[in-house]
């Protein structure tokens, strides 16, 4: 990956700190069982078969690190404010002039939501580094050692990595309804049933669609999403094994049609995570394809020397400002026209889809979901002002 050059002569000092960390296992449970004490929780986290000491362990983790990067900025006398609800997170991003997600790389991820420009830095600190992945955050051992990090800071010992974002126009309608977070969504629409013991009458089931269509014909037509995806934005069907029609045309050439299970529009840094798990292939196919195609049988070292050049090359550079599209499990019925075929796979600058879809969705990293139903169109593209400031330590 490419870096901008040590900044040895350009000390860093943040005046005003926010760290924005994730709720641990235990706190989440603590919230959905209020009743419950910390030791009830853990006996039934037990037995379900779930290790319960791990899980304590890694809240004591989490904690323990919200209270030494809390005594860390007080000892330097910098303003600071840590917190766990996205509402107060979003509220202190302005104010703050170096935001510090605490937790792993989804905690990242959603705490880039909060950040609009490219001018305001972030760095992630993870206490659990050893046991789970680590793309977007300091080494595990700054996770222990806060203090050393902003050492390194003051004396410009640091470099900076901008990180391409994409950006999503769409048109249509409801495009100003509240998003919500993929796990907050239902499976199926009607997994609330009406009946004659139900207290809820159709006509009260009603009326909120009612008051939803004449909200939405008054919201305006068109929406750029205050939201840029760091990894990638996907748009598909909620339910799995349901197909979307969708039509794409890339930058501004010929549209196609096509029918598939989704399409993923990712860039440099989603290229390393699921773009890159659509794309990998088993040894065995690999395997197979070279012996249909040149007719040699490779050795287990051949298969795996080639595998891994495969694997690498779906990879590229986290500033790179280009995109690049996957459509899954596209249809052949639909992936050729007039003589000509719909890719799918490609990179770009910018990507238009418009839905087809029933109960769709347009996902922003995995986190932030909004609709995305029949007649809406999308509009991606990646530019310099989008990016994300990211402070790298070695």
């Amino acid at each position: 990956m490419k870096l901008l050059g040590r900044l040895n002569n350009a000390p860093y000092r943040p005046r005003r700190v926010l760290g924005f960390s994730r709720l641990s296992a235990l706190e989440f449970l603590r919230i959905r069982n209020p009743n419950l004490s910390e030791d009830q929780i853990l006996s039934k986290i037990k037995e379900i078969g779930q290790d319960s000491e791990e899980i304590f362990a890694e809240h004591q983790r989490q904690i323990v690190c919200e209270q030494n990067l809390a005594a860390v900025l007080k000892k330097l006398d910098i303003s600071f404010r840590i917190t766990k609800r996205i509402r107060e997170a979003t509220k202190c991003t302005k104010w703050a002039d170096l935001v510090i997600p605490i937790g792993g790389d989804g905690t990242f991820l959603l705490a880039s939501k909060l950040i609009t420009d490219s001018r305001k830095p972030v760095f992630g600190i993870n206490p659990n580094a050893s046991r789970e992945s680590n793309i977007f955050a300091l080494p595990s051992k700054y996770g222990t050692d806060i203090e050393s990090v902003f050492e390194k800071l003051r004396a410009g010992e640091y470099t900076l990595l901008m990180r391409s974002r994409i950006r999503t126009v769409m048109k249509g309608v409801g495009l100003y309804r509240r998003p919500f977070h993929i796990h907050e969504k239902s499976r199926t629409r009607g997994e609330r049933r009406i009946d004659k013991n139900d207290k809820m009458s159709a006509t009260k089931v009603l009326k909120p669609s009612l008051h939803s269509k004449i909200a939405d014909a008054l919201q305006p037509r068109e929406r750029t999403l205050p939201w840029f995806a760091l990894n990638e934005v996907f748009v598909g069907e909620f339910l799995a094994a349901r197909p979307i029609t969708m039509v794409v045309q890339l930058e501004n050439e010929e549209t196609f049609q096509i029918r598939s299970s989704g399409i993923c529009v990712c860039t440099g840094s989603g290229s390393q995570s699921w773009y890159r798990s659509m794309n990998v292939q088993s040894a065995d196919t690999i395997r197979a394809i070279v012996e249909i195609a040149t007719g040699k049988k490779l050795s287990p070292e051949e298969t795996n020397e080639l595998l891994y050049k495969y694997n690498t090359s779906l990879m590229y550079p986290v500033e790179d400002l280009s995109m690049t599209y996957k459509i899954r499990e596209m249809y052949n019925s639909t992936r050729c026209t007039k003589h000509k075929c719909c890719p799918d796979r490609v990179r770009c600058t910018k990507l238009t889809v418009i839905s087809h879809g029933f109960d769709a969705g347009l996902v922003i990293d995995g986190c932030i979901s909004l609709p995305f139903n029949d007649g809406t169109l999308a509009t991606f593209d990646i530019r310099p002002e989008y990016s994300l400031k990211n402070i790298v330590l070695t």
